[in-house]
């Protein structure tokens, strides 16, 4: 039960900071037991809390901006990634689970050795419509590495500046992983009783991971993030593949 807790109230500072709670969440529910779709449902749907109280820490950041188009492409895609992981069977999906922790540490890690700059202002680019819905897709879908890959895609687009960025990843990770508990409560696939205690330290660990957003370095708290997130997808693939 404390291993869990632990676990959980250190993706939900990871989550605020940078992105990827999920690798940290995720190797202790399959520890557990628990089948790979389940314990990625479970992880999900506990994660809400954890993005709501870190996103309402940086909530000023997204004042005047474009919050409805947002909200759409959050809960739309989030629901329809969601819906697509129910239709997969645990051992199957057991043999993806590296492939997207190694494809988005890999994408993170290419947008932070890019020379192009990451911010700009903060507007709805008709582009970023069909860009961020495929990162809410993915985010209900699996969600590891959510907040890595919004990051990289804000980044491409050039989307708001760097804390701005940060406020727009936790506002449609919220949305996300909100749509997937309806989704995921009806399939069935939620083990509560791991879902309520992932969900205290979420919660307590997003609302600390917000407050030190402001003064932590996070390119540097990025890079490890991509360290970790290649080291466990090659533990996934010895351990799945092997």
């Amino acid at each position: 039960m404390f291993e869990l807790l632990g676990w959980s109230l250190l993706a939900g500072v990871v989550n605020a900071l940078a992105g990827g709670g999920l690798f940290f969440t995720l190797p202790a529910l399959l520890g557990a037991g628990i089948p790979s779709t389940a314990a990625v449902a479970t992880a999900s749907v506990a994660s809400w809390p954890g993005y709501v109280s870190a996103f309402w820490g940086m909530r000023r950041r997204l004042r005047g901006g474009p919050l409805l188009a947002l909200t759409i492409i959050g809960l739309g895609g989030g629901g329809l990634g969601a819906y697509a992981l129910t239709r997969f069977h645990a051992d199957h999906f057991n043999y993806l689970v590296p492939w997207l922790l190694l494809g988005v540490s890999l994408l993170y890690g290419r947008q932070l050795l890019s020379s192009q700059g990451f911010e700009g202002p903060l507007a709805m680019k008709p582009k970023a419509w069909p860009v961020l819905l495929g990162g809410s897709v993915y985010g209900g879908f699996f969600g590891g590495g959510l907040g890595v890959l919004l990051m990289a895609l804000m980044g491409q687009l050039r989307m708001g500046t760097s804390l701005q960025q940060h406020a727009i990843k936790l506002y449609l990770s919220m949305l996300a992983s909100g749509a997937t508990i309806l989704v995921y409560s009806l399939s069935g696939l939620v083990y509560w009783h791991q879902a309520l205690l992932l969900a205290v330290g979420y919660l307590l660990g997003g609302k600390l991971g917000a407050r030190v957003l402001e003064w932590i370095r996070p390119k540097l708290l990025a890079w490890g993030i991509v360290a970790f997130g290649v080291g466990l997808s090659g533990y996934y693939f010895v351990r799945f593949y092997g």
